[in-house]
């Protein structure tokens, strides 16, 4: 039976997390547990048969505009938090799946649902796609002597969801922190300190504008991501070295330790694709792949990412607060690490479960893939896309969207260019999911 919670407590609970416009949207549900999720219906129109389910690794999904966007045009969205909301530090990634089997379970009780699609978007691709991967393939998916982790067999017996939507959802974890490494430091005594000036991403002799786009050269790409791997590497082992002493009784804690991280957090990350919007590797696809238009019309071309650069990394690559995460063995291990001889195209993508691009090569659910135009994900959704196990399998790009799905405002272009963007995206989501489903 669902569970029931009144109207007032539902609207009370999501106060404090949405806007104002969420509420007089819809008339969300908070509904308590381990799970703390919260169902956005239609205020008016038929019955859904059809549920988004919508969450992230850490990030409070509760009020996502996705959940009164996909709402709007008829269907349920029940959005959850993960029990690790607002804790990266404590993140064990091979037990996420359960927290996803707890929406995926209750989703089957709301009267009238009959297709459950997963939406994973930015770190919930690959916590959805992770789920599905297990649910489809059982436990043999996330266990085995290659992986740097591996999950345990209380995840099997999983029910697959019925569809897979990638909206602007990255690689991996792992994978975003092993480009977002800056080679050329190195903690010595305790400080940051340049130790190699060749691979210094923010000098001018390598390419950095301080100004405005930076360009660096092939050569100089291919000494950068080879030396991410080396750095990222060298930390897998020392983290290794740590975890040994541990089990030897030699450690100062029984159970885990502190692992830091710096130069690669995520906005203080020397990302060369943040720097120079050039670099085809992830700022252009690699073909014709379809673009919708601001004014909805479908056009195939490549497709270049019109982000601007961020040439203020350089000021937040070297800080604590920005550029560096504070981890433990376990959730460096299971989520911010990966296996890679070059961080191009040397990625081990299932030497780790939190790992998108291989969970796609496992899943066989009708998967769409949308990229936004306005952002640096462009060649690793293609990339996905390309990989999918799925027959029925979809990419779009949409034209001047950011990460949060509106119009870009500072991309060089009037922002009335893309005043449709997250329309445009919805919209075709919508689309997608009513002719299969």
């Amino acid at each position: 039976m669902r569970r029931k919670s009144s109207w007032m407590i539902g609207l009370a609970a999501v106060a404090a997390l949405c806007s104002g416009a969420v509420m007089a949207q819809t008339h969300p549900e908070f509904i308590p547990g381990r799970v703390n999720m919260v169902l956005y219906r239609p205020d008016s129109g038929p019955a859904p048969h059809i549920a988004f389910l919508i969450a992230h690794r850490t990030g409070n999904n509760l009020g996502n505009i996705a959940c009164r966007e996909l709402a709007r045009r008829g269907f349920d969205a029940l959005c959850f938090n993960t029990r690790y909301v607002n804790n990266e530090m404590s993140v064990q990634w091979e037990n996420i799946a359960l927290d996803v089997k707890a929406a995926v379970d209750y989703a089957h009780t709301i009267p009238g649902i009959t297709k459950v699609i997963l939406l994973g978007h930015s770190g919930g691709a690959p916590l959805m796609t992770y789920y599905q991967a297990v649910a489809e393939n059982g436990v043999s998916y996330c266990q085995g002597a290659d992986k740097l982790l591996q999950c345990g067999n209380n995840l099997a017996g999983m029910t697959p969801a019925d569809g897979i939507l990638l909206d602007e959802g990255h690689a991996g974890d792992g994978f975003q922190a092993l480009t977002g490494i800056n080679p050329s430091l190195a903690m010595v005594d305790g400080k940051p300190k340049l130790v190699d000036a060749s691979l210094d991403p923010f000098d001018p002799a390598n390419g950095y504008n301080p100004k405005g786009a930076s360009h660096y050269s092939r050569e100089f790409r291919s000494r950068y991501y080879a030396a991410q791997s080396r750095v990222m590497n060298a930390q897998i082992a020392q983290v290794h070295a740590l975890q040994d002493s541990i089990r030897q009784g030699e450690g100062p804690f029984p159970d885990n330790d502190i692992v830091l991280v710096p130069f690669s957090a995520e906005r203080g990350a020397a990302r060369l694709s943040e720097l120079d919007p050039s670099v085809p590797e992830y700022m252009s696809t690699s073909q014709p792949e379809k673009l919708l238009k601001n004014d909805g019309t479908i056009v195939k071309q490549v497709v270049h990412s019109i982000e601007p650069p961020h040439p203020d990394r350089i000021r937040t690559n070297r800080s604590f607060d920005i550029g560096t995460k504070v981890l433990t063995i376990k959730s460096y291990l299971s989520t911010n690490a990966i296996k890679s001889s070059n961080s191009f195209d040397g990625v081990d993508w299932c030497s780790v479960n939190n790992s998108t691009e291989c969970a796609v090569q496992h899943i066989k659910a009708p998967t769409l893939i949308v990229a936004m135009g306005a952002y640096h994900l462009l060649g690793d959704e293609e990339r996905m896309f390309q990989k999918s196990a799925a027959a029925d399998k979809d990419y779009i790009v949409v034209e001047g969207a950011t990460l949060g799905y509106s119009g870009c405002k500072d991309c060089g272009q009037p922002a009335e260019n893309f005043s449709n963007a997250l329309k445009n995206n919805f919209d075709y989501v919508a689309k997608w999911a009513n002719a299969r489903f």
